[in-house]
Order: C-alpha cells, then structure tokens, then sequence
C-alpha cells in the first residue's frame, strides 16, 4: 500500500534527489577555534547557549581532530534522539548532557559538514588543529565564528588570526576560555550555556 501512496504523491510532489543529505537548515551554526583544552569547552557552551535560545531539545558539538570519543554521560532525551539520528548516517556521536558530541579523527573532518547537513538544531564546531582548505571550506557555512585566546597570548598574534579571517565576512568574537569556577566542567558535561554575541 505504502507504494501506491508513494507513486500518487510523486506525481504532485518531485521526488528529493538521493545526493541531497538532510533537510534546509534554519538552526543557528558556529565554529570555535583555538586549542582543545580552550576551545572544547568554550564550544560546548556555545553549543548550550545556541539551543537555550533557540528552545530545541539538543544542540550538535563537533570536534576536530580528537584522540579518542568523549564518553557517553548523562544526557537528556532529546539529545539522545539527536544521537540517534547521527548514527543512523554512520556518525557515531555520543549523548552528554543537552548535547550530541560527535569527535572526529585527524582524517575525518570531512564528515562534519555531513553531521551539519543531518540536523537542524543549533551546532558548533571545535576546530583545534591546523587550519586548512578543508577547515575554511566549513567557515562559510557558519553564522559566527569565536576565537579563543588565552590572556597571556599576544595580542598581536590574536590581531593575526583575526585578519586571516575577515575575508569570510562572518562576525567574529575573540575571547578567553571559560574563567568563572565549575564552568568548564559543566560544559564539558553537556551541561553550560554561553552566550557570546555575534
């Protein structure tokens, strides 16, 4: 029966073509960039703060390059549905708190933008290694970018970084990692909201 209906609709509706992955996206999207112990948690926060104003169940964290896949933690329904959905495409994501982390390997930044293009609630990706066309090609799909800088960093090194990245016109935030007591172990657990205005 189900391909009856699916021959009568075809004839009012055109059918998607296989190649496209995931549905338009409306949900906000950010990359954070700096070093993992800075950047990680500072993206895990965004990610809290983009879904705590946009009111979806989850949001998606994405981390390039990670040693290892954080461990699976206590994490709400609706981002174990989130999960649910990435692993049905192959990606294997883990449930933490309100978040679906997803960390990939050094060889797996491609896989990114298909975790993107699956969802459509608020992501960040955690870019912590060496920038390169293949990192760029992620920028442009972003509606922010924040950067991470340690306070004893030079600032002329942060003024660099910031002029690589203005030919993207995307609004860019430089700040420093999360300071205030139990905000990186919150983020880390799926749990932080930041709000870092574009």
């Amino acid at each position: 029966m189900s391909g009856l209906v699916e021959r009568a609709a075809s004839a009012f509706v055109a059918p998607v073509p296989e190649d496209v992955v995931g549905p338009p996206r409306f949900a906000p999207r950010a990359l954070v960039l700096g070093s993992a112990r800075d950047a990680v948690p500072v993206a895990a926060a965004l990610a809290g703060g983009l879904r705590a104003g946009e009111r979806p169940g989850g949001a998606v964290l994405v981390t390039w390059p990670a040693e290892e896949a954080p461990r699976p933690a206590l994490g709400t329904p609706a981002a174990a549905r989130v999960v649910a959905g990435l692993r049905a495409r192959g990606l294997e994501a883990v449930a933490r708190g309100r978040l679906a982390w997803l960390a990939l390997g050094h060889d797996d930044l491609a896989l990114a933008r298909r975790a993107l293009a699956a969802v459509d609630v608020p992501a960040v990706v955690a870019i912590t290694g060496p920038r390169s066309t293949a990192t760029d090609e992620l920028l442009a799909d972003q509606d922010q970018v924040v950067l991470v800088v340690p306070e004893e960093v030079d600032p002329n090194l942060a003024e660099l970084a910031r002029n690589g990245l203005a030919e993207y016109d995307i609004p860019l935030t430089v700040r420093g990692p999360l300071a205030a007591p139990g905000a990186r172990a919150a983020a880390l657990a799926g749990w932080g909201r930041l709000k870092v205005p574009a």
